[in-house]
């Protein structure tokens, strides 16, 4: 099998793929490489896949009205056909054998170059962990789309420049249509049925963006993702349609502008009514989207989660589309922090090593079902006004642990403008902040509970202050969250004068502990928040993690 790809590598190795599409969206792909991954490993049922690697040509013409929301496309050079062309970097993992998979392409929107997406794949060794996109049959998609990735990563884009500016949006321009060339177009080297897309953080941010600007309807005018997953971008958006877009950067409160949720909604501030998905962009072919964040997304960056469920004052709660869903997953940070967790360093606690994973596993299999089968998901699970575990930050009930403070006096920070809403004059304007209440823990009481957030060792949270002996005390570390266990036993609690209970005040013993995880865990089987085939994964770092605190009793 590997020596007969090896030869089909060669024989590709400058063939080119024309779209017959009279619009010439893509132009050309060239394939550099195809090979077996991992030697031939087998994924189940899913057999051997291989890896296909490649540049993709994109023509973009100017005059088609779904292409001139693109800052600067009529400037920009044009070729002999008078369209302009961007070029990207093109990978792609795929069933060898084609009558194999589940007719899914997953598009994972590349962070910075880097491939999100290989997170779902947990545990195992090697690139791909234990492989469970593919023993899933999924086709997993990379294509550039950002043009200030550095040249040795993997995912990037080539564009031309208006006045030495970017034209930042063919990157919408360049997902867009490889998604719409691999659905509809024959003369591709992989098909699909259906697709999804994923977006972590900055790239959850390009789809939320996406979405705002009407990206979803290809330009013959056909729904393009089928379901998407933006995962940890609260209600921000993406600065890259614009001149002096910086994608990149790693800045702060750059880019939260109205309109924040879904719905076609009154901006108290400005009196401009829009919404990600209504406005006459966006209307169209929209998808089944599941919204993903944590506790960082509300208490910082700018982020402020709360407004993809709430009206844009906070005032109250909105009822979400009938294609959409909001996960917020408790008692976890940004993503995932190391376990064992390290020392603080910058930080004044140690970092959150909750592992959402698990649950994003089985929320990837639920948008699947939905879009094609049409089973309907999980309800959404987040906090709300009307249960009264959402709050401003000075009532969060966070208890007086020794020596940790509490964030009580953060505030969300202000609006960026939106270039799209001409004469709204609302930068700087104060965003309203709310943020999951907690229990005498100090742990998230609503969203999807991890069972070792809702049976727990340690106060999780999605805030962190900055170590004193690395900056200013009184501001929070980026992206990060907090892990302070509890006392041990009732001895060290009395001494320390912590208000949690004990670990050995909690739980009988190491069994005890784990007959619980195991009983939390079959109730988020049963709700559809976890996969049955994850829970021994978690009960074993369950009892590790006893082992670390505890010891083995």
């Amino acid at each position: 099998m590997i020596a007969t790809l090896r030869t089909l590598a060669a024989a590709l190795l400058v063939t080119v793929f024309f779209a017959p599409s009279v619009r010439a969206d893509v132009l050309s792909v060239e394939i550099s490489e195809r090979h077996a991954i991992e030697d031939g490993r087998r994924f189940g049922d899913m057999g051997a896949y291989e890896e296909i690697v490649g540049r993709i040509t994109f023509g973009i013409d100017p005059a088609d009205p779904r292409n001139q929301v693109i800052v600067n496309l009529d400037r920009a050079p044009r070729n002999a056909q008078g369209l302009v062309e961007a070029t990207g970097d093109l990978r792609i993992l795929t069933p060898a054998d084609s009558q194999r998979g589940n007719g899914v392409a997953l598009v994972d929107i590349a962070n910075r170059g880097r491939l999100s997406a290989l997170g779902f794949n947990r545990g195992g060794s090697g690139t791909y962990g234990d492989g469970f996109l593919m023993h899933e049959g999924y086709t997993v998609v990379w294509v550039g789309w950002e043009f200030d990735v550095p040249a040795d990563r993997e995912i990037r884009l080539e564009v031309p420049s208006v006045d030495g500016a970017p034209v930042g949006g063919l990157g919408f321009a360049a997902v867009r249509d490889t998604t719409s060339w691999i659905k509809y177009d024959s003369g591709a080297p992989v098909s699909a049925e259906h697709a999804l897309s994923f977006g972590s953080s900055q790239s959850g941010r390009f789809l939320r963006t996406f979405l705002y600007l009407g990206f979803n309807s290809d330009t013959a005018g056909r729904q393009v993702f089928d379901g998407m997953l933006p995962h940890i971008a609260g209600s921000s958006r993406l600065n890259l349609n614009e001149p002096g877009a910086a994608p990149i950067a790693l800045g702060m409160f750059d880019s939260t502008s109205f309109p924040f949720a879904d719905a076609a909604l009154l901006d108290p501030v400005t009196g401009v009514v829009d919404g990600t998905l209504g406005n006459d962009r966006s209307r169209q072919n929209q998808p089944r989207i599941f919204y993903t964040n944590t506790g960082v997304e509300y208490w910082g960056g700018g982020r402020v989660a709360t407004l993809v469920h709430s009206t844009p004052d906070g005032a109250k709660d909105l009822a979400l589309q009938d294609n959409v869903r909001f996960y917020f997953l408790a008692g976890t940070q940004h993503g995932p922090g190391a376990f064992p967790p390290p020392p603080p360093g910058n930080r004044q606690e140690m970092g959150n090593p909750t592992d959402y994973w698990w649950n994003m596993r089985a929320l990837l299999t639920s948008l699947k079902a939905w879009v094609v089968d049409g089973v309907a998901p999980p309800p959404s699970r987040h906090p709300r006004f009307a249960d009264g575990n959402l709050v401003p930050p000075r009532e969060i009930a966070f208890p007086a642990i020794p020596d940790v403070r509490s964030p009580s006096d953060r505030d969300a920070g202000g609006r960026s403008a939106n270039r799209w809403l001409s004469g709204a004059a609302d930068t700087g304007t104060p965003l309203p902040m709310f943020v999951p209440q907690v229990d005498a823990d100090g742990n998230e009481t609503s969203g999807i509970r991890h069972p070792e957030v809702a049976v727990p060792l340690a106060t999780y949270t999605g805030w962190n202050f900055t170590n004193p002996d690395n900056g200013d005390p009184n501001t929070l570390v980026s992206l990060a969250g907090s892990y302070i266990p509890f006392p041990a036993t009732r001895a060290q609690r009395e001494r320390t004068r912590d208000p949690r209970r004990s670990i050995e005040e909690r739980y009988d013993s190491r069994q005890d502990f784990l007959t619980r995880i195991e009983s939390a865990g079959q109730e988020l089987i049963g709700e559809r928040y976890l996969l049955e085939a994850d829970l021994p994964a978690i009960l074993e770092r369950a009892g590790q993690h006893w082992d670390l605190l505890v010891g083995g009793n």
